[in-house]
């Protein structure tokens, strides 16, 4: 494999239609049946993407369609975290924000969200779950023979993948998926043709895609379709949202700066409550740019989206590579290059992004949803809640870094059974402001 660490490459590894064949990687089947996601062939990505894509995907109907339930979550949101600020009770916000996230996405793909916030706790399992289920699909893409000996054992994959027989977690899902699919079939039978939603939601879209010859998605690939969103949306959001949070709060100046943008903005009757997308992304130029600034130093997904080269090979930046080659880049790397991002790539400084002259050049070079023809579907639905929750919290919560042991922090990994990722494991609520 060959990763290329400029971003001028990028465009010729991703925006190239004839290069749109991944690699290996993702055909492990660790991640379940094939979706968008990890359908190889570029050509069957390109008919699934063009049967599940449409206007209901664009920012414009996601304001029309779903903003006003995701607002019902951010107010419940904000309720939840004041309560237990005002009872001094400390949490891990890192772990709420994802969970808010969780719930924003059941909520899209079932019309109702599974409570994660309502409850304040890890529905089913869910989170922790797909945390650890990330160790097994790292292992299944660079080990062939777990790959092809387990996970395609009869015998011994149930003892790796998840199952729908399981009550928690990435089976779980999978089994209220089906639960649901089943569910909105016979209603739509029993409607004789008249079964009409007002705002539909992914699974109803899955239902009704048509492939361009009128043929619907195949069952395995409406329940691949229905969770995937979640799958792919959940735990990268919340830790987009949670990442934010803590570099704010360790850059003391940036988070005041931050605060004082919304007061202001408040003050001159700019700002709803709960804040609309629109306003967010208009009257808070500093506070985007402190998203920006922190998607860019930590990416939620920094994994290697490898393509293969098709035949007669190809060039990306200048190097002439061989025909069923893999090629790559690398947001932790890419989004670090001191020719795009001046001599200081490595710090927090979010009046990078206020540059106008740059802003452009360094907001083509973001990696964080990929991008070309298998750029992420629900970007949108990612933006729109970091760019709706942070501004709420900032506006309503006064929050402060608590230090933590290493030995603390690996307990509390091993507990939840996850891989230990500090970035997102020690913020806590502590006090409330009230407004």
């Amino acid at each position: 494999m060959l990763l290329f660490p400029r971003p001028e490459d990028m465009k010729d590894i991703y925006r190239d239609p004839n290069c749109n064949t991944k690699a290996e990687f993702y055909g492990t089947g660790a991640l379940g049946p094939p979706s968008l996601f990890t359908t190889l062939d570029g050509e069957r990505h390109r008919k699934l993407r063009k049967a599940l894509g449409g206007s209901q995907w664009t920012i414009g109907s996601l304001k029309n369609t779903w903003e006003p339930r995701i607002d019902e979550l951010i107010v419940l949101f904000t309720e939840k975290m004041s309560d237990s600020a005002e009872n001094q009770q400390e949490i891990v916000l890192c772990d709420k924000v994802a969970e808010f996230a969780a719930d924003v996405l059941t909520m899209m793909a079932f019309t109702e969200p599974w409570g994660f916030v309502r409850h304040g706790r890890d529905e089913r399992d869910f989170l922790r779950s797909w945390r650890a289920g990330l160790n097994y699909f790292g292992l299944a893409g660079r080990w062939k023979s777990f790959c092809d000996h387990i996970l395609k054992s009869p015998t011994l994959s149930p003892y790796f993948l998840p199952s729908t027989r399981d009550t928690h977690g990435m089976g779980y899902l999978a089994f209220h998926a089906d639960q649901q699919v089943s569910q909105r079939e016979k209603e739509m039978e029993q409607s004789n043709g008249n079964f009409t939603m007002k705002n539909p939601d992914l699974l109803q879209y899955c239902l009704d895609a048509r492939y361009s010859d009128g043929s619907p998605l195949t069952p395995v690939e409406r329940r691949a379709h229905v969770t995937l969103l979640i799958q792919a949306g959940a735990d990268s959001t919340g830790t987009g949202l949670g990442s934010t949070l803590r570099f704010l709060l360790t850059h003391p100046s940036s988070m005041q700066r931050a605060r004082s943008e919304i007061e202001s903005a408040e003050k001159a009757s700019k700002l709803s409550r709960p804040i609309r997308y629109e306003e967010s992304r208009k009257h808070l130029p500093y506070f985007g740019a402190c998203i920006k600034e922190s998607l860019r130093l930590n990416p939620p997904a920094p994994n290697l989206f490898a393509r293969v080269t098709p035949a007669g090979g190809k060039r990306v930046g200048g190097v002439s590579v061989p025909a069923g080659a893999e090629i790559t880049t690398n947001a932790f790397v890419v989004q670090r290059d001191p020719e795009l991002y001046g001599p200081d790539p490595e710090a927090f400084r979010p009046e990078r992004w206020l540059d106008p002259g740059r802003e452009g050049e360094m907001d083509a070079a973001t990696f964080i949803f990929g991008m070309g023809p298998r750029v992420c579907l629900g970007k949108d639905v990612a933006y729109m809640e970091i760019w709706k929750l942070l501004p709420e919290i900032i506006r309503n919560l006064d929050l402060e870094l608590t230090i933590v042991t290493l030995r603390a922090l690996l307990m509390q990994a091993k507990a939840l059974g996850a891989v230990l990722y500090p970035f997102n494991r020690h913020l806590m609520l502590l006090t409330y402001q009230a407004v």
